[in-house]
């Protein structure tokens, strides 16, 4: 009789934590406009482009649903090339500058090397779309970085918002 009653209440303390662990899960925030975000560095908003280029959003996620069916590779690439493009001058588009006669571009550094070729054509031709769609209002360093959140997105991963208004650099870092 003892054991049926310590079992009950085994079962019933861990219905209690089992509900203390999910329930928060079920009630926390899913889509990317409920999270909160740290504040925004002067400059970047997420509505930057609102006005300039309103279909900014859905014209990078289309491009890339049709590249995707291509080459699902293609969302890793664009995702490594944005974090070689933030890792060494912040995120500059500078990744994408060729080299000049004063030294190699970032391309040519050793890490970045093994960077997908395709990865880089993509951003170009993305370029391309939306300076066709909007003019050349919305910046190269901004492209990459939409470019990346939507490859996790269609790779399964969660969608979340970008701030925008980057500039794009001028220069690229060399090696010392």
């Amino acid at each position: 009789m003892a054991s049926a009653s310590a079992s009950s209440s085994l079962s019933t303390m861990s219905l209690l934590l089992l509900l203390a662990i999910c329930i928060p899960s079920l009630c926390s925030p899913t889509r990317a406009d409920e999270f909160d975000y740290p504040p925004l560095v002067n400059g970047l908003s997420f509505s930057f482009y609102k006005s300039k280029c309103p279909n900014l959003d859905s014209i990078v996620l289309g491009f890339l649903k049709k590249s995707f069916k291509n080459d699902i590779g293609l969302a890793a690439g664009l995702l490594r090339l944005h974090f070689h493009d933030c890792f060494v001058q912040g995120c500059d588009g500078s990744i994408l500058l060729d080299g000049s006669a004063s030294g190699p571009g970032e391309q040519q550094a050793p890490p970045n090397l093994t960077l997908r070729p395709a990865a880089f054509k993509a951003i170009n031709d993305l370029r391309a779309l939306l300076d066709k769609a909007c003019g050349q209002v919305v910046s190269c360093a901004d492209v990459v970085a939409l470019a990346a959140r939507d490859s996790v997105f269609l790779s399964g991963g969660p969608k979340y918002k970008v701030p925008l208004g980057r500039r794009d650099g001028l220069t690229f870092a060399t090696a010392t």
